[in-house]
């Protein structure tokens, strides 16, 4: 069985393409896990730096105003990441329909 060119990433194993033949409906699996994976680890991130601040300020107004900020901020860069995922899949849908062309 010949070997396959790739890596492992947080436990999973990616394919690389060989050179030169990589076409973008062959890569957008592994963009959309990419992708996923990076939006997961910037929510996680700022679920922890709010937890963090939230310890550190003692009165209740204070706590509640951080919370509402970090909701608001996480909801934000949740919804920017799904503008970039989906741009990022219209604009290969549009590779892929232009190179059958």
């Amino acid at each position: 069985m010949p070997e396959k060119n790739g890596h492992f990433e947080k436990g999973v194993w990616i394919e690389e393409p060989p050179a030169g033949n990589a076409a973008p409906d062959q890569s957008s699996g592994q963009i959309d896990v990419r992708l996923a994976s990076a939006t997961k680890a910037v929510l996680s991130a700022m679920d922890e730096l709010a937890r963090a601040t939230h310890d550190l300020v003692t009165t209740e107004e204070g706590k509640k105003h951080i919370e509402k900020t970090m909701k608001d901020t996480t909801a934000n860069v949740q919804k920017s990441f799904d503008d970039i995922i989906s741009r990022a899949k219209a604009e290969m849908d549009k590779a892929v329909s232009k190179a059958k062309k």
